[in-house]
């Protein structure tokens, strides 16, 4: 973002709580968002299937983890708390506020999200030979 702001860049995926300030203050122009629909906090931007590219969804998100060899019901009593804190309207609203839609699930619906991420992103890295530098 610094880059970008400083004319460096002329484009940058960022998500929103990096991007909302500067759109809001007029320093970045907004030009797509990637998510299937508008987010109600960019409610004039078109989302990038809008502007032509018709199926094309990539989502910032976010999770809380753990190490692998936690207990269960400990896992679980995390997850249910975190479900809980999610849902109260003070924290709902201070993360969509930023630019985040808060979307609390069950551990198993996590997992079979993150598999599928997981496989979306790994066979476009391996189809188009993205290696780090």
């Amino acid at each position: 973002m610094p880059d970008l702001l400083a004319g460096r860049f002329t484009g940058y995926f960022a998500a929103p709580p990096t991007a909302l300030p500067h759109i809001e203050t007029g320093k970045v122009l907004a030009l797509a968002t990637t998510g299937l629909t508008r987010p109600p906090h960019l409610p004039n931007v078109p989302t990038v299937a809008e502007s032509g590219l018709a199926g094309f969804e990539a989502l910032n998100w976010y999770a809380f983890v753990g190490p692998s060899k936690m207990p269960g019901a400990l896992l679980d009593r995390y997850n249910q708390e975190i479900v809980k804190v999610l849902r109260t309207p003070e924290v709902r609203d201070a993360l969509v506020k930023h630019g985040l839609a808060p979307h609390p699930t069950s551990r198993a619906e996590l997992a079979e999200f993150m598999r599928k991420e997981s496989a979306q992103w790994g066979a476009i890295v391996k189809e188009r030979k993205i290696t780090g530098e």
